[in-house]
């Protein structure tokens, strides 16, 4: 049985003190959904504190939302990660820890997010990329539309002469032009036909929209490149990789160095550096302005008091820190993502949590949220209680996992995997031979002493305690997928 059951029933608060007290009355009506992701967005939002990031619509969304601080994705690449919140299962359970792999290989009978939604009677949509972007990985059943229910927008990012030999060119391209010049402009516009279709219809919806950028390559129109002309981004800190890490941890950057402005190996410039760094920045700029347009025609249509809003971003991203670029590890950059919710009626003041929660939890927290049973058992935990109260106690820790070698995440058939819990002391990693299951290293990290992981500790007399509970968790934890 669900622990709350808040749409389609309307709950008025009548005290809280050392529990929920609360009384209810149905309401002839469905709450929709407006689902939105990012693609290798990290919480460099205003709302999370940012202070050179320029993010007026994400932060006005933020207000009257519940934030979640500490939000970890279960693995720090696109396809496991989507996978993994789309069914609500763990990428062990779904067998997708790569970027080719369809999950219904594994569960052939899953019930994704939009198809439980589909059962229930609402229109399901989505435009972008809300499964990983392959014909292989799209999933039609989840669909109310035909051609997976995916509204098509154009793919096509680079514009000047040079980089028009397809594949990858330069890291970044900036162009002038309007928004719809590019795919997120498009999609964002795709948005705003479909949410003014439903409220002709006045059918529910559960619509998916999922922004491209601010993913490599950093493509936008010029003016959001312009935001940051006058912006000083200082040096890299934490450059270095964390003392005493296993070399096992780390890639080359491969992504980043697939692009024809990039070194194939060695260091990037400073100016490099910064550049890449600046245009990163104007994407999520460029995406923020995207999803305002969305939100503003939201409130215009008055679908806004019968909506539940939710942004998070697929994974985490290194900017040079640690010695990593993109995505791909089970460090605190790649693994945390920003989420955010708005629940009407719930989330009426701005909020924020501590907690640490998992996107697992996404898939049960909003079909708890909008009174659907799940029709199968979901892995993660409805994040409701937190929307009500998001000071609660909540003693919940994240796992996270990554393969290796790093070409394991295309050419499949990994020979290490590499298993992460973060609790709210500590990060803790074993690397596991998968042909042997032995564990060939472990790394362990004082979150309590900074953000960012900087010395390995683990072995030492001093944490033995720590390392022993964490270790029985992550033996738990690989042993129940």
């Amino acid at each position: 049985m669900q622990l709350f059951k808040l749409y389609p029933y309307l709950f008025t608060i009548l005290f809280l003190t050392s529990g929920l007290n609360l009384y209810s009355q149905p309401v002839n009506r469905k709450m929709n959904v407006l689902f939105i992701v990012a693609d290798d967005m990290r919480p460099d939002l205003g709302c999370y504190g940012n202070k050179k990031v320029i993010t007026p619509n994400i932060d006005r969304l933020a207000d009257g939302s519940i934030v979640f601080n500490n939000a970890y994705c279960q693995q720090a690449v696109c396809n496991p990660s989507r996978a993994s919140v789309l069914t609500g299962l763990r990428p062990d359970q779904t067998g997708v820890t790569d970027l080719v792999t369809h999950f219904r290989t594994k569960v052939p009978d899953a019930v994704t997010l939009p198809q439980a939604f589909k059962n229930a009677g609402y229109t399901t949509i989505g435009v972008g990329k809300i499964f990983h972007n392959t014909k292989k990985t799209v999933d039609t059943v989840s669909w109310s539309l035909p051609n997976a229910g995916n509204v098509s927008v154009s793919n096509k990012e680079y514009f000047l002469e040079r980089n028009k030999k397809g594949g990858k060119a330069d890291a970044f391209e900036f162009t002038e032009g309007e928004d719809e010049k590019y795919p997120d402009g498009q999609i964002a516009g795709a948005t705003i036909q479909l949410l003014k279709r439903f409220k002709e219809s006045g059918e529910p919806f559960f619509l998916a929209t999922g922004f491209k950028k601010p993913h490599l390559p950093f493509c936008a129109p010029q003016k959001y490149l312009d935001l940051y002309r006058d912006t000083r981004f200082s040096g890299i800190s934490n450059k270095e990789r964390p003392a005493g890490a296993p070399g096992i941890a780390f890639h080359q950057w491969q992504e980043l160095r697939g692009y024809t402005d990039i070194p194939d190996q060695g260091p990037i410039s400073v100016q490099k550096e910064q550049d890449l760094i600046r245009a990163h920045y104007a994407c999520i700029s460029y995406v923020d302005v995207q999803i305002g347009k969305i939100m503003q025609e939201l409130d215009r249509l008055g679908l806004r008091e019968n909506t539940i809003v939710i942004l998070w971003g697929d994974h985490g991203y290194h900017l040079g820190e640690q010695d990593l670029w993109c995505k791909s590890t089970n460090f605190e950059l790649d693994t945390r993502i920003p989420l955010i919710i708005s629940a009407p009626e719930i989330t009426q003041k701005t909020g924020k949590t501590n907690a640490i929660v998992e996107a697992v939890d996404i898939y049960p927290t909003l079909i708890d949220l909008c009174g659907i049973v799940s029709a199968s058992k979901l892995s993660g935990k409805s994040l409701a209680p937190l929307l009500l109260n998001p000071g609660m106690k909540w003693d919940h820790v994240a796992y996270s996992q990554f393969c290796r070698p790093y070409k394991a995440i295309t050419a499949q058939h990994p020979t290490h995997m590499g298993y992460t819990v973060r609790d709210k002391d500590f990060r803790y990693t074993l690397w596991y031979n998968l042909s042997t299951n032995t564990v060939e290293a472990r790394e362990l990290y004082d979150m309590r002493q900074s953000n960012i992981e900087t010395v390995n500790i683990a072995g030492q007399k001093k944490y033995q305690q720590a390392e022993n509970r964490l270790t029985k968790m992550l033996e738990a934890y690989k042993q129940n997928q």
